[in-house]
Protein backbone atom coordinates (compact mmCIF):
# COMPACT_ATOMS: atom_id res chain seq x y z
CA UNK A 1 0.00 0.00 0.00
CA UNK A 2 3.00 2.32 1.07
CA UNK A 3 4.60 1.81 -2.46
CA UNK A 4 1.14 2.55 -4.72
CA UNK A 5 0.95 5.58 -2.49
CA UNK A 6 4.32 6.76 -2.98
CA UNK A 7 4.27 5.72 -6.59
CA UNK A 8 1.15 7.72 -7.46
CA UNK A 9 2.85 11.17 -5.46
CA UNK A 10 5.69 10.77 -7.20
CA UNK A 11 2.95 10.75 -10.44
CA UNK A 12 1.40 13.82 -9.26
CA UNK A 13 4.29 15.39 -8.86
CA UNK A 14 5.67 14.39 -12.43
CA UNK A 15 2.40 15.77 -14.08
CA UNK A 16 2.16 19.06 -12.01
CA UNK A 17 5.89 20.08 -12.74
CA UNK A 18 4.84 19.99 -16.09
CA UNK A 19 4.24 23.25 -17.70
CA UNK A 20 2.40 24.72 -20.58
CA UNK A 21 4.42 26.50 -23.50
CA UNK A 22 4.22 29.98 -23.63
CA UNK A 23 4.57 32.23 -27.06
CA UNK A 24 4.81 35.59 -27.65
CA UNK A 25 2.65 34.40 -30.92
CA UNK A 26 -0.26 33.11 -31.93
CA UNK A 27 -0.60 30.13 -34.68
CA UNK A 28 -3.45 32.33 -36.34
CA UNK A 29 -5.58 35.67 -36.26
CA UNK A 30 -8.92 36.26 -34.60
CA UNK A 31 -10.00 36.74 -38.10
CA UNK A 32 -8.52 33.12 -39.33
CA UNK A 33 -10.26 31.39 -36.36
CA UNK A 34 -12.70 28.62 -36.61
CA UNK A 35 -16.24 28.92 -35.71
CA UNK A 36 -16.88 28.44 -32.15
CA UNK A 37 -18.17 24.68 -30.92
CA UNK A 38 -21.34 26.05 -29.18
CA UNK A 39 -21.71 23.01 -27.09
CA UNK A 40 -18.39 24.60 -24.92
CA UNK A 41 -20.61 27.87 -23.70
CA UNK A 42 -21.27 26.52 -20.08
CA UNK A 43 -19.27 26.32 -16.89
CA UNK A 44 -16.93 23.19 -16.94
CA UNK A 45 -15.19 22.01 -13.46
CA UNK A 46 -12.43 19.70 -13.00
CA UNK A 47 -11.96 17.96 -9.66
CA UNK A 48 -8.13 17.15 -8.46
CA UNK A 49 -7.38 14.57 -5.69
CA UNK A 50 -6.26 16.99 -2.94
CA UNK A 51 -10.09 18.08 -3.09
CA UNK A 52 -10.31 21.44 -4.80
CA UNK A 53 -11.40 21.95 -8.19
CA UNK A 54 -11.13 24.24 -11.25
CA UNK A 55 -14.23 26.19 -13.15
CA UNK A 56 -13.76 27.18 -16.12
CA UNK A 57 -16.79 29.54 -17.53
CA UNK A 58 -16.93 29.80 -20.97
CA UNK A 59 -19.53 32.44 -23.09
CA UNK A 60 -18.86 33.63 -26.63
CA UNK A 61 -17.35 36.73 -27.50
CA UNK A 62 -17.50 36.82 -31.29
CA UNK A 63 -17.98 34.07 -34.07
CA UNK A 64 -14.85 32.24 -33.37
CA UNK A 65 -13.99 34.17 -30.24
CA UNK A 66 -14.75 32.79 -26.41
CA UNK A 67 -14.00 34.73 -23.30
CA UNK A 68 -13.09 31.85 -20.45
CA UNK A 69 -13.10 32.74 -17.04
CA UNK A 70 -10.81 30.78 -14.88
CA UNK A 71 -11.17 30.35 -11.35
CA UNK A 72 -8.79 27.32 -8.97
CA UNK A 73 -10.94 26.46 -5.59
CA UNK A 74 -8.16 25.10 -2.93
CA UNK A 75 -9.52 22.41 -0.45
CA UNK A 76 -12.82 23.59 1.57
CA UNK A 77 -13.78 25.59 -1.17
CA UNK A 78 -11.23 28.55 -1.03
CA UNK A 79 -11.01 30.42 -3.69
CA UNK A 80 -6.91 30.29 -4.70
CA UNK A 81 -6.21 32.12 -7.95
CA UNK A 82 -9.05 34.08 -10.61
CA UNK A 83 -7.53 34.15 -14.76
CA UNK A 84 -9.69 35.78 -17.99
CA UNK A 85 -8.34 34.88 -20.69
CA UNK A 86 -9.55 34.94 -24.56
CA UNK A 87 -9.82 32.04 -26.45
CA UNK A 88 -10.01 31.07 -30.56
CA UNK A 89 -8.83 28.44 -32.40
CA UNK A 90 -7.30 27.12 -35.36
CA UNK A 91 -7.48 24.08 -37.49
CA UNK A 92 -4.39 21.72 -37.58
CA UNK A 93 -4.72 18.63 -38.39
CA UNK A 94 -7.69 16.42 -37.27
CA UNK A 95 -7.70 18.97 -34.34
CA UNK A 96 -8.62 22.32 -32.90
CA UNK A 97 -5.88 23.79 -31.15
CA UNK A 98 -7.13 26.71 -29.33
CA UNK A 99 -4.75 30.32 -28.71
CA UNK A 100 -5.42 31.11 -25.34
CA UNK A 101 -4.11 34.88 -25.29
CA UNK A 102 -2.93 35.71 -21.72
CA UNK A 103 -3.56 38.99 -19.73
CA UNK A 104 0.49 39.88 -20.32
CA UNK A 105 -0.28 39.48 -23.98
CA UNK A 106 1.57 36.44 -24.10
CA UNK A 107 0.16 32.97 -25.65
CA UNK A 108 -0.54 29.37 -24.43
CA UNK A 109 -1.86 26.60 -26.74
CA UNK A 110 -3.95 23.63 -26.65
CA UNK A 111 -6.54 21.22 -27.36
CA UNK A 112 -10.01 19.83 -26.48
CA UNK A 113 -11.90 16.94 -27.24
CA UNK A 114 -15.44 15.57 -26.07
CA UNK A 115 -14.96 12.00 -23.87
CA UNK A 116 -18.80 12.16 -23.20
CA UNK A 117 -21.96 14.15 -23.45
CA UNK A 118 -21.05 16.76 -20.26
CA UNK A 119 -17.51 15.61 -20.88
CA UNK A 120 -14.60 17.27 -22.51
CA UNK A 121 -10.61 17.28 -21.89
CA UNK A 122 -7.89 20.07 -22.16
CA UNK A 123 -4.54 18.79 -22.79
CA UNK A 124 -1.66 21.86 -23.18
CA UNK A 125 1.14 21.76 -25.37
CA UNK A 126 4.01 21.47 -23.44
CA UNK A 127 6.93 23.49 -22.40
CA UNK A 128 9.53 20.94 -22.25
CA UNK A 129 8.73 19.13 -25.16
CA UNK A 130 8.59 22.51 -27.35
CA UNK A 131 12.20 23.12 -25.53
CA UNK A 132 13.95 20.06 -26.83
CA UNK A 133 12.43 19.99 -29.93
CA UNK A 134 11.43 23.28 -31.76
CA UNK A 135 14.63 24.38 -32.76
CA UNK A 136 14.45 28.47 -34.10
CA UNK A 137 16.07 31.70 -33.27
CA UNK A 138 12.90 33.31 -33.74
CA UNK A 139 9.76 32.59 -33.44
CA UNK A 140 7.00 33.34 -35.83
CA UNK A 141 3.46 32.38 -36.78
CA UNK A 142 4.20 30.77 -39.45
CA UNK A 143 7.24 28.64 -37.91
CA UNK A 144 5.81 28.12 -34.88
CA UNK A 145 2.16 26.73 -37.29
CA UNK A 146 4.44 24.62 -39.18
CA UNK A 147 6.15 23.06 -35.71
CA UNK A 148 2.58 22.34 -34.64
CA UNK A 149 0.99 21.10 -37.69
CA UNK A 150 3.98 18.12 -37.54
CA UNK A 151 3.78 17.33 -34.20
CA UNK A 152 -0.08 17.37 -33.52
CA UNK A 153 -0.12 13.95 -33.39
CA UNK A 154 2.36 13.41 -31.17
CA UNK A 155 1.13 12.95 -27.74
CA UNK A 156 4.78 13.40 -26.55
CA UNK A 157 3.99 16.92 -27.40
CA UNK A 158 1.02 17.63 -25.31
CA UNK A 159 0.46 17.39 -21.07
CA UNK A 160 -1.94 15.18 -19.19
CA UNK A 161 -5.80 15.23 -20.03
CA UNK A 162 -7.47 17.16 -17.50
CA UNK A 163 -10.87 15.95 -17.85
CA UNK A 164 -14.03 18.64 -17.19
CA UNK A 165 -17.36 18.31 -16.44
CA UNK A 166 -20.80 20.45 -17.31
CA UNK A 167 -21.31 21.99 -13.98
CA UNK A 168 -24.51 20.39 -12.78
CA UNK A 169 -24.60 17.61 -15.29
CA UNK A 170 -25.41 14.11 -13.77
CA UNK A 171 -21.82 13.28 -14.42
CA UNK A 172 -20.83 16.29 -12.58
CA UNK A 173 -23.19 14.87 -9.61
CA UNK A 174 -21.76 11.39 -9.89
CA UNK A 175 -17.88 12.48 -9.80
CA UNK A 176 -19.10 15.49 -7.33
CA UNK A 177 -20.66 12.47 -4.88
CA UNK A 178 -17.86 10.11 -5.12
CA UNK A 179 -14.97 13.07 -4.57
CA UNK A 180 -17.01 13.70 -1.24
CA UNK A 181 -17.53 10.20 -0.22
CA UNK A 182 -14.25 9.13 -0.77
CA UNK A 183 -12.87 12.46 1.99
CA UNK A 184 -11.62 14.82 -0.83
Amino acid sequence: MKKLLYTTIIALGLILMACPYEAEVEINSYEESVKVDKKLLDIWVSFNEEGGREELSISKLERAVLQVYHKQFGKNNKLESRESYRIYASEVGDYEIFNIETKNGKYLFSKYGWTGKNEIYIQFIDAAYMEANFKEDTVSTKNLRAFITNNVNKEAMFSEKIEFYRKHSPEYEKVRLYMKKSGF
